[in-house]
């Protein structure tokens, strides 16, 4: 317990709590939009704002696409040897909600090759 407490005691002292309040918040990841415009001449406040709501509005499309490849997979599953029709519409739907979704997966990387093709 002595060596826990001592530990404690030697990290305390050699770390001044003011530095690492004013580095402020480490990024966790890199950004994975590199050429978008800088907006924290508007504020950090709306920056902060703008980030969140993309961030939102991406995630709720990631699950938008995964609910209708569901919806498609299970369209596919019900159909049956009477009617292949409703097995190739499932196909269909599936196929489209599957490349809908790859698509918002990988929305970083296709929006990072559009900067760096146009700048």
């Amino acid at each position: 317990m002595s060596v826990i407490l001592s530990t404690l005691a030697e990290l305390s002292t050699s770390v001044d709590p003011s530095t690492i309040v004013q580095a402020g918040p480490v990024p966790m990841i890199a950004n994975p939009f590199p050429g978008v415009p800088d907006f924290t001449s508007l504020g950090g406040k709306f920056t902060e704002w703008w980030q969140r709501l993309f961030a939102v509005g991406w995630g709720i499309g990631i699950i938008i696409a995964g609910a209708y490849l569901i919806i498609g997979l299970v369209a596919m599953a019900k159909a049956d040897a009477n009617n292949p029709h409703a097995h190739a519409e499932g196909k269909k739907k599936a196929a489209g909600a599957g490349i809908g979704l790859a698509c918002l997966s990988g929305f970083a990387i296709i929006i990072g090759a559009v900067l760096a093709v146009a700048g």
